[in-house]
């Protein structure tokens, strides 16, 4: 059985970041996304809302694919849960050079091989980043979101402001 590992923030889930795990889990018998917490990152969502925002998402693709959270590292992860790679999706080629770094970081570290998968091009304007500053500014994001958490992450993001 092929376990394919999905990491990220998710801060929030996208459109793009639903594309990449769908099509993950067409290819492998397992997919589990995984918010690692990143210190260096300021989260505008809370850990508890992020993993309910990315279970809705992976629970709308399949039975082959689960959410969870883990404050570990990668490597250390994917090693104890016997992934056999790391899936990363690439929008541009700024995505892919950090990723390719992160990659080798987690080979040094003892972690598989990560393989990338390149955004569909429809696609591949969207980044969680944006989909914060439209929602700072108050713009529309539901084209941005997956459609079963675009009312919920909008709602989230509201109550948390007040």
């Amino acid at each position: 059985m092929k376990k394919a590992l999905i990491t990220g923030s998710f801060d929030p889930v996208t459109r793009g970041h639903a594309d990449l795990i769908a099509r993950a889990a067409t290819i492998f018998d397992e997919v589990e996304v995984v918010i690692f917490e990143n210190s260096e990152k300021t989260k505008t969502f809370s850990t508890p809302d992020r993993l309910r925002f990315l279970a809705a998402v992976c629970a709308a693709v399949g039975n082959n694919v689960r959410a969870a959270v883990s404050e570990g590292t990668v490597a250390e992860y994917a090693k104890e849960n016997c992934f056999c790679c790391i899936i990363k999706g690439v929008r541009n080629a700024p995505d892919l050079s950090y990723e390719q770094d992160m990659a080798k970081l987690n080979r040094v570290a003892g972690g598989p091989d990560t393989l990338f998968l390149p955004t569909d091009p429809a696609l591949a304007y969207i980044s969680s980043s944006y989909v914060k500053e439209f929602l700072r500014r108050g713009l529309p994001v539901t084209e941005l979101l997956p459609t079963k958490i675009a009312a919920d992450v909008i709602k989230t993001y509201q109550k948390g402001r007040e």
